[in-house]
């Protein structure tokens, strides 16, 4: 089994494509260290202008490895990798974990037999089965399930109370409601209570 999700993540390629100027910038910066050198002696104001395009360029240096890291730094801190990076190990399933706190955390975790999911919360094992039910798709295309501290199976949507009380309620939006709470008789106030005695 491979042990990599992602063949290669955003994050590598941005690093790569960083570390390639990187590599320019050094051409540039020794070609412009060995004129320096040559101009430094017979033009001192034009050695000057060499050691403040070497400063500027060390200057851009150090904001483009910035725009380039504080990025990643927060997707692998933060595990965002299931939102930003396509899933190519299928023996692999993001997780949307709710936790006690009242706080999402997203993992990528490895799939086990028999629908059990491996990861860990907070240090601790924490383990979910998936019961094939219900998963949700990222906006990415990836397949991950909503995990709950409080259950040991995936959170089916479908069957949460609220909607089942809303689909039970005649509709989505509970556009015949009225009509059969007149039909049972279960209304809080009588409607013809009312006109009598407004008469």
């Amino acid at each position: 089994m491979d042990k990599r999700a992602y063949t290669v993540t955003n994050s590598e390629i941005s690093a790569l494509f960083w570390g390639i100027q990187l590599i320019l910038c050094i051409v540039v910066f020794i070609n412009l260290f060995n004129m320096f050198n040559q101009v430094a002696v017979s033009n001192p104001g034009l050695a000057m202008t060499f050691i403040f395009m070497i400063s500027l360029l060390c200057i851009g240096l150090f904001f483009s490895f910035m725009s380039m890291a504080l990025p990643n730094y927060f997707i692998s801190k933060y595990n965002l990798n299931i939102y930003i990076d396509k899933l190519t190990n299928t023996d692999f399933v993001g997780w949307i974990r709710v936790t006690r706190s009242r706080s999402l955390r997203s993992y990528t975790v490895p799939r086990g037999a028999l629908g059990k999911t491996k990861g860990m919360a907070n240090g601790q094992k924490a383990d979910v089965i998936d019961d094939g039910h219900y998963t949700v798709t990222l906006p990415n295309g990836n397949q991950a399930i909503i995990t709950d501290d409080f259950l040991s199976s995936n959170v089916n949507l479908d069957n949460v109370v609220g909607w089942e009380l809303i689909k039970k309620h005649h509709g989505l939006i509970g556009f015949d409601i009225w009509d059969k709470a007149v039909e049972t008789e279960n209304l809080l106030i009588n409607p013809k209570e009312g006109s009598d005695e407004k008469e």
